[in-house]
């Protein structure tokens, strides 16, 4: 018989782990047989856990009989929220699976990447994730493949690493797509909605919430839509649109509470304390974070409580900084122990295994197709839609625009450098009065955008050489405030200024590596603004794709 499974976890009870499974599972360890092994089912029958009951007979083999109980055993704790013992039971199952059908090993492989990932144990996870993965794609199930595209993408979210998780999205959206599944698309679009948040795409981002609830709604289904209304109030926090963020979680969060669910709970009362705190509200803030930290604590979720802990920590830092600093010690300790380096090293082998290169082939078409057609299958006018659509082309066409212009700003740059002239200051361009010009010719980027980056290029190189940069220090040189300089660099270039100055010190460095060839690595990343050699490289390696030394041995060749 095949096992059931779903990336959405069946909604927690507000009880706790009730005494009559514990003491069944207990009767059927000590007695493992038909007998025990039928008041099990019986009861997680009467609790209608599951869509069909498992009936044995006296010829069903002893090993069969455990692998399912062990392995209901384990999806029912995993829905109570007790990740521990989901993940024991689900172990003892897979151990006697050998023989079983790939759909219920998959199925059992899934829910234990699962179970580790809630403990922010990322290396079992992504362990167990890859296994399901390969026997999803041998099926050619695309609902299957789709479903754990989304929870390996997840995991590397949570992993820290944003920029991964998204090519797995992108093609789990591909997927789901083909396999007409409603509810399945609606989890993968709100998952999309988060990891575009995490990168600064927050237009994007919320275009995929939307998304997901109108997808969702479609479905009747209450509590997946008070989840998919918190990942779309997550992303109006990052994008600072505090009152309606605050609206939407005013409703999830009683919702969260009465259900039982305590880690969405926990997640809503972390975006809630961040709009408090937006609004000006910091008491309520605190109130709201501390009781998320309560409960992350309380079902073991390091993650969670890591954001709780820094976000209570830049409330408190001005009007109790003894109180403050308590908390950020904790949020280094749990950062630390989230965001290891051998998590770093299983995420690179995974990665490897995966084939990372066929990814990326296939990565910027999947964005096109799948940014473009987020919004498609749900009801909503066709002139919304376009306006989307446009908004979006004409998005993407100016990034490209500035991605240009900093790879030919940069490339003066250095050949100023290195000619025995000192190099002086761009000049603003003369204003010529504007030619009418062809359509598939309009300039996405005006005199005055082009002025602004060229400046704002020319500042960060002048003063990042042996220091790292801030952006307080970019935006004293340019003569505004960072966030004037943050909100402006977002709308021309779609990233943070922090992140975009990064772009700006690896395009230095990669120039560097190429021209000049006898200046150690080491000496590269000082000039570029990097604070110490393995700051350098991790953050090298993760944004070019390769070490700095592979790239200087490889393209030098080339």
């Amino acid at each position: 018989m095949a096992l059931s499974f779903c990336v959405v976890a069946v909604m927690a009870t507000d009880r706790k782990v009730p005494e009559p499974i514990d003491t069944l599972l207990e009767h059927f360890d000590h007695k493992p047989g038909l007998k025990t092994a039928q008041a099990f089912f019986a009861y997680m029958d009467k609790e209608e856990f599951m869509d069909e009951p498992v009936v044995f007979t006296a010829a069903t083999p002893l090993d069969t009989m455990k692998a399912l109980v062990w392995y209901w055993a384990g999806e029912w704790y995993y829905a109570e929220q007790d990740y521990p013992r989901a993940e024991k039971n689900l172990l003892r199952a897979l151990e006697l699976m050998e023989y079983a059908d790939e759909k219920s090993i998959s199925d059992n492989l899934a829910m234990l990447g699962l179970a580790y990932m809630r403990q922010s144990k990322y290396d079992e996870a992504l362990h167990y994730m890859r296994r399901c993965y390969q026997l999803d794609s041998k099926s050619g199930d695309p609902d299957r493949i789709s479903s754990s595209l989304n929870t390996i993408a997840g995991t590397l979210l949570a992993a820290g690493n944003p920029e991964e998780a998204e090519g797995y999205i992108l093609r789990a959206i591909t997927y789901a797509k083909q396999a007409n599944n409603p509810s399945r698309r609606a989890v993968i679009y709100g998952m999309a909605s988060e990891i575009e948040n995490r990168l600064d795409h927050q237009d994007l981002a919320l275009l995929y919430a939307d998304s997901a609830c109108m997808v969702e709604a479609t479905t009747g289904n209450r509590y997946k839509m008070a989840v998919r209304q918190a990942q779309k109030a997550s992303i109006l926090v990052g994008m600072q649109r505090y009152d309606e963020a605050e609206r939407i979680l005013g409703d999830v969060v009683p919702f969260f509470r009465q259900s039982g669910d305590q880690l969405s709970l926990a997640i809503a009362l972390n975006k809630r304390g961040k709009a408090a705190s937006g609004l000006g509200h910091e008491e309520e803030a605190v109130t709201y974070l501390s009781e998320a930290i309560d409960i992350c604590r309380r079902i073991g979720n390091p993650y969670n409580e890591a954001y709780a802990q820094r976000a209570i920590y830049e409330v408190l830092y001005k009007s109790n900084p003894d109180a403050a600093r308590v908390h950020l010690e904790r949020y280094h300790l749990l950062k630390d122990s989230l965001y290891s380096h051998a998590t770093a090293e299983q995420v690179a082998r995974f990665n490897a295994e995966f084939g990372r290169d066929e990814l990326e082939k296939e990565k910027e078409q999947l964005t096109r197709s799948n940014h473009r057609l987020a919004g498609i299958g749900v009801a909503v006018g066709v002139g919304a839609i376009l306006c989307i659509l446009g908004s979006l082309i004409w998005f993407r066409k100016r990034q490209s625009k500035t991605n240009e212009l900093l790879s030919t700003v940069m490339t003066e740059l250095n050949e100023a450098r290195r000619s025995p002239a000192p190099a002086p200051e761009p000049e603003p361009e003369p204003e010529q009065a504007p030619e009418p010009e062809p359509e598939e010719n309009v300039e996405y980027l005006t005199q005055e955008d082009k002025m602004f980056l060229k400046k704002l290029i020319l500042s960060v190189t002048q003063m990042m050489d042996h220091q790292a940069v801030t952006v307080t220090q970019i935006a004293d040189k340019m003569c505004m405030s960072p966030k004037t300089l943050n909100r402006r660099v977002k709308y021309l270039t779609g990233e943070g200024a922090k992140r975009y100055m990064m772009r700006i010190q690896l395009e230095q460095a990669r120039i560097m590596l190429l021209q000049d060839l006898d200046i150690p690595i080491v000496e590269v990343g000082n000039c570029c603004g990097f604070d110490d050699h393995s700051s350098f490289t991790r953050t090298f390696t993760q944004n070019v794709g390769m070490s700095p030394s592979d790239y200087r041995l490889n393209r030098g060749k080339g």
